[in-house]
């Protein structure tokens, strides 16, 4: 084959190549301009987009522990609930989401903007913007998750008080952490809550769990794109209190829209079984992140029921403080079981008459008749006998003027007046005649119900000093009794004159086993003719009683006030009965288990 022939066979390839060249160069041509318009014309779109797929770490806070009363009925709990995270730093209009999330009821628009205010961390840091969701909200956030990227929603833990008022005071509630606490303990997280009051506050380092963390990648439009890293959360422990919540609901409910307080206790060791403060409150209202406004309602509320008057209310303790005074004028010789004095309805002293509660007097009265029917005449007399700083140092000996120990943090100590107390506190001197009313429980002694239920209970078991507790008992130890038990037996018995003699001051609670004394303590001086009962209710006098039962071995101690009750024999005694009643069937039943909470007893949420 020659040249040209050879030529002429290969033209219809060239021809072919030139084609496929062509070809290839136009696309590589419109491949290239489409990267120059990804690059020029769009490039900050989809740089922002790239860009936009970011980094996020999730919070993953540590369940706490379980509350339970000593025959194991919950007290608080965790309900698994939806919660919306805001990332600041994300968002573009944080005015609009707010809105948003206002629309379809997740939070109010106010506070939305106080938890903005309020945030005590960097823009970088989730913020908690609502609780409780139900599904149709976490589906509305998720539906607009593109208009809002940068809201997420989290599954997390809600605290639930399932007796809710009835134990608000002694399990508490929880409170947002403070910056401060932050700053001081890396741990926290910024959003945690943590307890503020009562067992939740007191026991917050064993309930309180430890907190993990989840580090997500998300898009640009706030969609999980997948979980970078994670560590798990830690649950908090468990805890079990000596209440008894069948017996803290049968003083809640004979109480009724009273104001005071009930604390009872197993006098052979301290254990708590009651207590019940009144008014009370949700304890889960605080779990949302409480508004301003409705933490300043709680505040200024005339009826104070965050208050916990089981420890924190100072009362007078009127004639409960006569069986202590009793004992210390016997310990010290300076009284006779058998000696008689004579009552004829009031004593001059210190050029002052004070009077007797009964206006006609008791005529002759001994030790005994004189607890039993409450005669003022005798223990203004043994008060002049004493004096002040022997009244204090054996009120000191039961356990007045000092804490119990219950709840240090939040618990008052109560008051003995004192002329070195006058001095430093009031700043003015001590009169005579002060003493002569602290011999009764008025003027300046105060005492709180715990108190007066741990005094109560070292009549009933020997003497012997108890601390009052609701989660662990002290250290095994069984101190001596402060004083002789012949003494002991002598006021006792006269105790339980109190409610089943003819004339005790609770005889009308006769039917119930039990020993105690009733007790009023003075609101405002009564002028002379004036009945109580005829006073504006604010400004009657504050009812008492304390107790212990059954008669022989005393197993249950009960103190008992009454805000402007009057007369303790009627008001507080009967409170005291019912509690003592219920304990009594407990042990003839004592298997039967505590009912859950009634359908009409509201229930509490907080977060947690």
């Amino acid at each position: 084959m020659t040249t040209m022939e050879l030529r002429e066979d290969l033209r219809p390839f060239r021809r072919r190549t030139v084609v496929l060249f062509v070809f290839v160069f136009a696309a590589f041509g419109l491949l290239h301009l489409r990267l120059a318009d990804l690059q020029v014309v769009d490039g900050v779109e989809w740089r922002n987009l790239a860009e936009n797929n970011r980094l996020r770490r999730l919070p993953l806070p540590g369940p706490r522990g379980w509350i339970y009363d000593r025959r194991g009925q919950v007290l608080a709990e965790n309900i698994p609930t939806w919660e919306v995270l805001l990332f600041p730093n994300e968002a573009d209009e944080v005015e609009a989401t707010g809105v948003f999330l206002a629309r379809i009821g997740v939070s109010d628009i106010s506070i939305f903007h106080q938890r903005l205010a309020e945030r005590r961390i960097g823009r970088m840091a989730p913020l908690v913007v609502g609780e409780n969701l139900s599904w149709e909200q976490v589906a509305a956030v998720r539906s607009h998750q593109s208009d809002y990227p940068e809201l997420a929603v989290v599954s997390r833990f809600r605290r639930h008080y399932p007796y809710g008022e009835l134990t608000a005071h002694v399990v508490g509630h929880l409170r947002p952490v403070s910056k401060s606490e932050v700053d001081a303990d890396p741990r926290l997280e910024p959003d945690a809550m943590i307890g503020a009051t009562g067992i939740e506050a007191a026991e917050n380092a064993f309930i309180a769990g430890s907190s993990g963390e989840r580090w997500v990648m998300a898009s640009a439009v706030g969609r999980q794109l997948g979980v970078v890293s994670e560590s798990e959360a830690t649950p908090g422990h468990d805890l079990g209190l000596t209440l008894d919540i069948e017996l803290q609901r049968v003083a809640a409910e004979a109480f009724g829209d009273q104001a005071g307080a009930v604390v009872a206790l197993d006098p052979r060791s301290g254990a708590v079984r009651v207590l019940h403060s009144a008014p009370s409150f949700h304890p889960g209202v605080f779990g949302g992140r409480l508004s301003r406004s409705d933490w300043e309602g709680l505040l200024e509320n005339p009826a104070h029921p965050l208050q916990n008057r089981c420890l924190q209310g100072m009362y007078p303790p009127g004639s409960t403080i006569k069986p202590f005074l009793a004992l210390a004028g016997l310990e010290e010789g300076l009284i006779d079981p058998g000696e008689t004095v004579f009552c004829n309805g009031s004593v001059v002293l210190h050029r002052h008459r004070f009077r007797c509660w009964r206006r006609g007097g008791h005529g002759f009265v001994n030790l005994e008749r004189a607890l039993t029917e409450s005669c003022d005449v005798y223990f203004y007399l043994l008060g002049q006998r004493l004096g002040i700083e022997e009244m204090a140092s054996w009120l000191y000996r039961f356990g007045f003027g000092e804490r119990t120990g219950l709840d240090p943090a939040f618990e008052a100590k109560g008051l003995i007046g004192t002329p070195e107390w006058s001095r430093q506190v009031r700043g003015t001197p001590w009169y005579p005649g002060e003493a002569v009313s602290v011999s009764i429980g008025q003027g300046p002694v105060l005492a709180t119900v715990v108190q007066l239920a741990r005094a109560y209970a070292m009549l009933a078991n020997g003497g012997r000093p108890v601390r009052p507790y609701l989660v662990s008992p002290p250290r095994a130890s069984r101190p001596d009794p402060v004083v002789d038990p012949d003494h002991l037996a002598l006021v006792a018995a006269a105790l339980e004159g109190v409610v089943h003699g003819p004339r005790g001051t609770a005889r009308s609670l006769g039917a119930i086993p039990m020993a105690g004394k009733t007790g009023t303590a003075q609101v405002v001086r009564l002028q002379e003719g004036v009945d109580s009962k005829d006073l504006a209710p604010q400004l009657r006098h504050h009812a008492w009683f304390a107790a212990w039962a059954p008669l022989d071995r005393p197993e249950l101690v009960v103190a008992v006030i009454v805000e402007h009750g009057g007369d303790g024999g009627s008001t507080a005694g009967p409170i005291a009965g019912k509690v003592v009643e219920a304990f009594l069937r407990q042990r003839i039943q004592p298997g039967v288990e505590t009912p859950p909470p009634p359908p009409n007893q509201p229930t509490s949420d907080a977060s947690g």
